[in-house]
């Protein structure tokens, strides 16, 4: 792969499992020295099929103080929803099952999240 002087070729890594993954990103931002028990901003990702749906889904999310954004992706809705709060094991896990369930009611999937590292 080719790439401008001081680049390097990235390589991505997909985990099957969920809950591995959510670990894996707590591990990694504990490894650069965050407080997980320190706010920060942590952004997440549905796609819904339809965008009503993923009106819907941003309305809710919305109530719950989430500011959230929809944009058009390729073959679906993509709802970015973005929140400042602490990123402990016991709230990642809370925030997917509520994540992946929204989704889910509406058709669509949870695809994970990012945070801040600062």
């Amino acid at each position: 792969m080719r790439g401008t002087r001081g680049e390097r070729a990235r390589a991505v890594e997909r985990i099957d499992d969920a809950a591995e993954a959510d670990e894996r990103v707590l591990d990694h931002l504990a490894t650069l020295g965050c407080d997980l028990a320190e706010p920060r901003e942590s952004r997440h990702f549905l796609y819904l099929p339809e965008r009503i749906d993923a009106e819907a889904a941003a309305e809710a999310l919305q109530r719950d103080g989430w500011l959230t954004s929809i944009a058009r992706s390729e073959h679906a809705w993509l709802v970015s929803a973005v929140r400042v709060c602490e990123l402990t094991p016991d709230v990642v896990r809370q925030t997917r099952a509520l994540l992946e369930a929204l989704a889910s009611e509406r058709g669509g999937v949870y695809d994970g999240w990012e945070a801040t590292a600062s």
